[in-house]
């Protein structure tokens, strides 16, 4: 079974992060998705004045699939991203917006075209 690694930088997203992870959550139960796919989840506290990094603790100890990194002052997006991206275990990796911006659901179409591309040059 293959894995996938949702990569989420987060600040100022105390109030949204529940929501987002619910929203993986919610489409990586699909019947085709968890048939095919586990996943894990990695939250990225980039120095979040907020309670980011509270909402990120407790997540972490309600799930198991959530991973929680924090930084020690705000380094941006990017070099959250990255950090996410060298603790990602998966085959693939999605990265997502802490804020819902990016839907979750659109992940369906993204391994669809992506397995539909690795059979093409498979041939």
């Amino acid at each position: 079974m293959k894995k996938i690694s949702f990569v989420i930088p987060c600040y100022r997203s105390e109030n949204t992060l529940e929501h987002v992870v619910r929203d993986i959550e919610t489409t990586m139960q699909q019947k085709e998705l968890a048939a095919a796919y586990e996943y894990e989840i990695i939250l990225i506290n980039d120095c979040s004045p907020d309670n980011t990094l509270g909402t990120i603790r407790r997540l972490c100890e309600e799930k198991n699939h959530i991973k929680g990194i924090s930084f020690a002052r705000n380094f941006g997006q990017h070099a959250a991203l990255m950090a996410g991206l060298r603790q990602s275990v998966g085959d693939y990796v999605v990265c997502l917006d802490d804020d819902g911006q990016t839907p979750a659901q659109e992940v369906n179409k993204l391994l669809d075209k992506l397995e539909e591309f690795l059979m093409g040059i498979s041939k």
